[in-house]
């Protein structure tokens, strides 16, 4: 199954959730903002749309970059047949662009599987709504399999990167489960 596979790491969370991957699996690390994708030897898409930056949040400029580098995504990908996307979901990138990409594998009849996870509380309710409403999107069209973490089972005084490193635990348990 391996060899058919690609795992896609979409926005800054899913580059570094897919960067612990330690399958030897292909890997592509999808992002608009071109310190993320250079960190992590991936693809910035929508450079036109974006200009190397961060999406800052706007779910329609995550979409507009996807549409904008559709084709050289299907370029270096396309020859796989089965399609992981993490996609940690709220942010722009993520939310924009992993509906576009779910669509994009669809179209060229690719099997994919969705992980992704919620916002935090503490992230506000704008990304929570984005991500509710991209889960809705895609979950009509594949797999979405949501990696459950609870923030308030730590202590209070947990530092944001050890939360997001835990989360990201979380990530590596499901794919080994996929990928088995």
């Amino acid at each position: 199954m391996l060899e058919n596979t690609v795992i896609i790491g979409v926005g800054r969370g899913g580059c570094n959730a897919l960067s612990k991957v330690k399958l030897k699996i292909e890997k592509l690390f999808v992002d608009t903002d071109k310190n993320v994708v250079e960190k992590y030897s991936g693809f910035c898409i929508g450079l036109k749309t974006c200009n190397g930056l961060s999406t800052g949040g706007d779910v329609v400029k995550g979409e507009l970059a996807l549409r904008e580098s559709k084709l050289q995504i299907l370029d270096r990908i396309g020859k796989f047949s089965d399609w992981i996307i993490i996609a940690p979901l709220g942010g722009g990138t993520s939310c924009g662009g992993s509906k576009h990409l779910v669509d994009l594998a669809l179209d060229n009849y690719k099997s994919v599987k969705f992980l992704t996870s919620l916002p935090f509380e503490w992230e506000g309710n704008r990304r929570k709504h984005h991500a509710v409403e991209t889960i809705s999107y895609i979950e009509n069209l594949c797999e979405v399999i949501t990696v459950e973490f609870d923030s308030k089972k730590y202590p209070a005084q947990i530092s944001m990167t050890d939360i997001f490193n835990l989360l990201d635990e979380k990530y590596m348990e499901a794919i080994e489960k996929i990928c088995v």
